[in-house]
């Protein structure tokens, strides 16, 4: 079922991009004309000159009020329109749980030459690309309201493949109400819509897909509890088990599940203590979710700008629907949940099709982001989708996935190797790190077919932004101060893509990331610094981690709020809301158990 709904868009002019060149050219061409007028003698010249050069100040002040609103290269910017509309007019259908949407032909809509540049051969493969099928269920959904309890029990992918999909069983009325409810603003509307949903829901899935008479009932959640050991973890541990859980593709993920987990837990340095955390993080961000599988926003606080290091980013963030939504994912993920099995199986399923309907055609994750927010919500949403296609195998997520790709390989500059906020932007490493981590997720769950040269391109960058005496230290961008943050995340991105990083290196690093521990540095909490410090710092298992692990738990222990979130008042926060500070967090804590020890 295709829902398409009418909305006005004023901005969508600017989203042309052939107005907006034809408006700069308008603009510069006046200014010529302003000069040359200029130069004749004749009173009547010098009029017409005056008023060619206030309507080209006009054109250009128009052009730069409007272009930071553009999504990132003109590539859609979202419009949702009705049927009818002038060509040109840019249609985005809304589509939850519905298979001939997400079945159909991303190639057949069109794609101009700004979106996609990439080689001829890329381009003939991509046009051929297959259509996303639905999201494959290892079983039925029961109940929407009470989530399924997880088991720890290993999915069979082989096995998915033969139950029923979801998508195909629910009602022709259920993608109405979900993109209805995903469109209000008012919280007590959303709220009360969810309610409905879930009530209508349940009742057909209860007459539908009712378990049979001799099963057992589902047993009520278990109480905020704990097997894992609180018992202080030696001193020197080993290496958490890497063992490959059935179902699975990588053995990167498969300490996220079952008795391989707690082993990870009491070998890596969680306890009780952090597993309780993110079990009372995860209840808030699931409660936060929209019906249509959504994060939103506007609704968690995000986009206030608050300048951080003293510059100002245009409130990024205040669209970043599919960033909130990718992260919230990860968090998901990272503790085991897919959308084939978990306790929150059904609120990943929700998620997943929202980024699987938002993905254009061109295979970009950014939504209506502005400017400085849309690479990274292209990363982040791609991110939760390639870690779906290790995990499960999904053809559906690995699709996606590799569409993803395309799209980063088409921005990522050709010579040095990075991304920044605009293609030929030559690079940053605060984007790097995120576009990394894809490419090593989209690697493992084999979606990077043809795509291997970005990883070279990856590690271009890393050289020219390294620095200290033993290339330890890295800065955001070549040639500039190195800091605790970008070394953290140059260390980060080299051990995890398996780089043999040198001992002295890796203490160089160490040492500035220890003069700047969570929660004693001056100045707001950076959990972004702290995610990239405790993904390279876990890697390592040395001192250097036993002493940034006890100070991390220590302050995000101290400082989680009793709903389970954690507050935005840290350094990057007011961009992206409580929703971005409490999966930052989550994923921070569930380090223990998210990637294999690869060093």
């Amino acid at each position: 079922m295709d829902v398409r709904i009418p909305t006005l868009n004023p901005d969508f002019f600017w989203h042309n991009p052939t107005t907006v060149r034809l408006v700069a050219l308008l603009a510069v061409g006046l200014l010529v004309a302003t000069v040359m007028l200029f130069r004749r003698r004749k009173s009547s010249g010098r009029a017409a000159a005056i008023i060619c050069l206030l309507v080209s100040i006009g054109l250009h002040i128009a052009i730069i009020a409007f272009v930071p609103r553009l999504s990132l290269f003109f590539s859609g910017g979202g419009r949702v329109a009705e049927q009818g509309d002038a060509p040109g007019s840019g249609e985005v259908s809304v589509a939850v749980f519905d298979p001939s949407l997400l079945s159909s032909d991303f190639a057949s809509n069109e794609t101009s030459d700004d979106d996609v540049e990439s080689d001829d051969s890329d381009n003939e493969a991509d046009d051929k690309a297959p259509a996303i099928a639905p999201l494959s269920l290892s079983q039925p959904i029961a109940e929407l309201q009470t989530p399924v309890v997880a088991t720890h029990e290993p999915v069979s992918t082989a096995a998915a493949s033969t139950v029923p999909l979801l998508a195909e069983t629910l009602p022709a009325m259920m993608p109405t109400a979900l993109a209805s409810a995903s469109l209000r603003n008012s919280t007590a509307e959303m709220s009360a819509a969810d309610a409905a949903f879930d009530s209508t829901l349940d009742d057909w899935l209860q007459q539908t897909l009712a378990p049979p008479a001799e099963s057992s009932p589902a047993q009520p959640l278990p109480k905020q509890t704990s097997s894992v050991s609180n018992e202080s973890a030696p001193s020197h541990r080993e290496s958490a088990p890497a063992g490959l859980i059935a179902g699975q593709v990588d053995e990167d993920f498969a300490a996220r599940q079952g008795a391989a987990k707690t082993q990870a837990i009491n070998a890596t340095g969680g306890d009780a203590n952090t597993e309780a955390a993110v079990a009372a993080a995860l209840r808030y961000l699931t409660a936060q979710q929209r019906a249509d599988g959504a994060w939103d926003p506007l609704s968690s606080g995000a986009g206030r700008e608050r300048a951080p290091l003293g510059l100002q980013r245009g409130s990024a963030g205040k669209k970043a629907e599919t960033a909130l939504t990718g992260l919230s994912l990860l968090a998901m993920l990272g503790s085991g949940n897919t959308h084939q099995s978990g306790e929150y199986q059904e609120k990943v399923y929700r998620g997943l099709v929202y980024l699987l309907g938002r993905q254009r055609d061109d295979g970009s994750l950014a939504g209506d982001a502005s400017v400085y927010a849309a690479h990274y919500c292209h990363a982040m949403a791609s991110l939760s989708l390639a870690e779906t296609a290790v995990m499960t195998g999904d053809e559906s997520a690995i699709e996606a996935t590799r569409r993803a790709i395309r799209y980063s390989q088409s921005t990522q500059h050709p010579v040095t190797g990075g991304w920044r906020y605009t293609r030929g932007d030559t690079g940053d490493l605060s984007q790097l790190g995120w576009q990394a981590l894809l490419i090593d997720g989209a690697r493992r769950g084999g979606a990077l077919q043809g795509k291997e040269s970005m990883q070279s391109g990856v590690q271009r960058f890393l050289t020219s932004v390294r620095s200290g005496r033993a290339g330890g230290l890295a800065s955001y961008r070549p040639g500039e101060r190195a800091t605790a943050t970008m070394t953290a995340e140059a260390l980060a991105i080299r051990l995890l893509s398996g780089e043999r990083v040198p001992d002295a290196a890796i203490q160089e690093a160490e040492a500035v990331m220890l003069a700047d521990l969570p929660g004693q540095s001056v100045g707001p909490d950076n959990y972004y610094y702290w995610y990239y410090a405790t993904l390279a710092l876990h890697q390592l298992q040395d001192d250097a981690w036993e002493q940034w692990n006890a100070a991390l738990k220590q302050r995000l222990l101290a400082t989680q709020r009793e709903d389970g979130s954690w507050p935005d008042t840290t350094l990057w926060g007011g961009y992206g809301g409580t929703i971005y500070t409490t999966a930052m967090a989550t994923l921070c804590l569930e380090t223990y158990y998210r990637h294999a020890i690869r060093r």
